[in-house]
């Protein structure tokens, strides 16, 4: 099989099985040795799938938990430990869609309430003004674009629910605005909005320690997400893939931050300038006798 078949195989068989398997689990689905599927993984890129190794745990595989201990859940400790994947997509519901105003565009054109499963029409689907159907030209194209032929709606909806942040529960504005532990919203734990950092969720949040948060389930999260009906895992999925996403934009931006402090010294350098703590490197040198004149007094 050529790769981008491998690839939209491989995803289809993680969205499955939940968004999320052990590598082990996963090679049983393919006829390939688990170095090569590695490598595959790898070679696709954090774009499509997610590798890391994680520690493992006896017992049921508690989601929460493993979001409560940090959600990457990375090995270490001298315990046992395995690869964990974890499908990736940068496919997106239409925003402009859902307000019918986009024709064709490279984003899906499909229901956001029948992918969340509120859809009133959802019976009827004859009856909405919007599309419940991913097999529509538009939609076969993009899914296409992204790799992702042959995938049925309920594999799709997985894909989404732990990539697409639209699919959360609103995130509450006021929670993010203000400095006290709710920002300036009033309901505090009433909200029935999410009370998380807006940007972490976009993936766009540049702050290593962000005054918001960026734990998406917790004691009081976790009750909207359940009277949203939401799937839980799905939620760690999209913690996962949001975390490594965070950590990743701070690694460049503090590797951007070191490259331009270094071409700032190199130019100074260049211009003879004085560059920062080469001063105590070089050696004193004397003024020169003719150079030391007096003041002008203003006087021939």
């Amino acid at each position: 099989m050529a790769e981008p078949t491998v690839c939209s195989f491989l995803t289809k068989v993680l969205c499955a099985h939940g968004g999320r398997m052990l590598l082990r689990d996963l090679r049983a689905h393919v006829e390939l040795s688990e170095a090569r599927l590695r490598d595959v993984l790898r070679q696709a890129g954090p774009d499509r799938f997610l590798l890391q190794e994680v520690a493992v745990r006896d017992g049921v595989w508690d989601a929460e938990a493993e979001v409560a201990a940090g959600a990457a859940g990375a090995g270490g400790g001298g315990g046992p430990s395995a690869w964990r994947v974890v499908a990736v997509s940068s496919a997106r519901l239409c925003a402009r869609y859902q307000r019918g105003e986009c024709q064709a565009c490279d984003q899906l054109h499909f229901c956001r309430r029948h992918m969340q499963g509120k859809c009133p029409n959802r019976d009827c689907w004859s009856t909405c003004t919007l599309s419940h159907d991913i097999h529509t030209p538009v939609n076969i194209q993009v899914l296409k674009n992204h790799g992702l032929f042959g995938l049925n709606e309920a594999q799709l909806r997985i894909l989404l629910l732990q990539n697409d942040p639209c699919l959360l529960p609103e995130v509450c504005l006021c929670y993010n605005k203000g400095e006290a532990l709710y920002g300036y919203c009033i309901l505090k734990d009433k909200c029935n909005k999410f009370h998380v950092c807006k940007s972490f969720v976009r993936g766009e949040c540049r702050l290593q320690k962000c005054k918001r948060s960026h734990q998406l389930i917790h004691a009081t999260s976790l009750k909207l997400l359940q009277d949203q009906g939401l799937n839980i895992p799905s939620v760690v999925n999209f913690q996962i893939i949001s975390t490594y996403r965070h950590e990743k934009l701070h690694k460049m931006l503090e590797n951007k931050d070191n490259s331009a402090s270094a071409e700032h010294s190199q130019g100074l350098e260049k211009q003879g300038g004085p560059v920062p703590g080469a001063a105590e490197a070089r050696p004193l040198v004397s003024v020169p006798a003719q150079s030391a004149k007096k003041p002008c007094t203003g006087k021939p």
